[in-house]
C-alpha cells in the first residue's frame, strides 16, 4: 500500500504506465476496450483456462503448488484493486472489473479447490493406501475442474465482448455483476446440495 513500485513490480510498467495515462485521459478501464473483441476473448479464456489447468495439476505437489498460484492471483487483484482505490477510482474500477471477475474469480478459486482436493488426498489418504487415495483425488479434483471450462468461456465473452462498454449504466452493470454471482451460487452450492 505504501511502495507505489509494488504495483508495477506486479502487473508491469507497460500496464501500470498506458492504465495512468487511461487515467489522465478520463478513461481509467480503457484498457479494456484495446484490441478486438474476438481476440479478447480467446485470449483471455485461453489465459484464464491455463491458470486453472496450473492451480490444478500444482495440487500433485500437496497443495503447495495449487496454493502458490492462487497466492499470486490474489496478490495481482490487490495490487490491482489497491492502484485504483489510490486514485479514488475504486467504484469504476469495480464496476468495470465485476462485470467478467465474478465469474472469472469464482472459477479460478473452486480450479485451485479441485487441485486442493487432489494434493489433500496425498496428505490425508483416510483409509486407503496414498497411491489408491491420490488417484481418487485427482479423479475427484479433474471432474470440479472440468465444471468451470464453461463459465471460463462465459468470462471470456463477458471481458471480450461487454466489459468494453464499461460506461454502461450503474443497474446494468449490477445486473450483469450480481446475475453472475447468482449463478456460480447456483452451480457450486446450491444445485450440488439439490443433489
Amino acid at each position: 500500500y505504501f511502495d507505489d513500485s509494488f504495483v508495477r513490480l506486479i502487473l508491469g510498467d507497460s500496464y501500470v504506465n498506458e492504465t495512468i495515462n487511461n487515467i489522465e485521459n478520463g478513461d481509467p478501464t480503457a484498457i479494456y476496450k484495446s484490441g478486438s473483441e474476438i481476440g479478447t476473448f480467446l485470449g483471455i479464456t485461453i489465459n484464464n483456462i491455463r491458470v486453472a489447468i496450473l492451480a490444478y495439476a500444482l495440487g500433485a505437489v500437496i497443495s503447495i503448488g495449487t496454493a502458490w498460484v492462487l497466492f499470486n492471483n490474489g496478490v495481482m487483484l490487490g495490487a490491482f484493486f489497491t492502484f485504483f482505490y489510490d486514485r479514488d477510482l475504486l467504484f469504476v474500477a469495480s464496476k468495470s472489473i465485476w462485470l467478467h471477475g465474478t465469474i472469472e474469480i469464482s472459477v479460478i478459486v473452486i480450479a485451485g479447490c479441485a487441485g486442493f482436493v487432489m494434493g489433500n488426498s496425498i496428505l490425508f489418504p483416510k483409509t486407503y493406501s496414498r497411491m489408491v487415495s491420490f488417484v481418487k483425488g485427482a479423479k475427484d479434483g479433474l471432474k470440479i475442474m472440468i465444471s468451470t471450462l464453461p463459465f471460463f468461456i462465459i468470462a471470456g465473452f463477458i471481458e471480450g465482448f461487454i466489459t468494453r462498454y464499461s460506461n454502461m449504466p450503474i443497474w446494468l452493470a449490477m445486473t450483469i455483476i450480481f446475475s453472475s454471482l447468482a449463478l456460480i451460487v447456483f452451480y457450486y452450492i446450491i444445485y450440488p446440495i439439490q443433489l
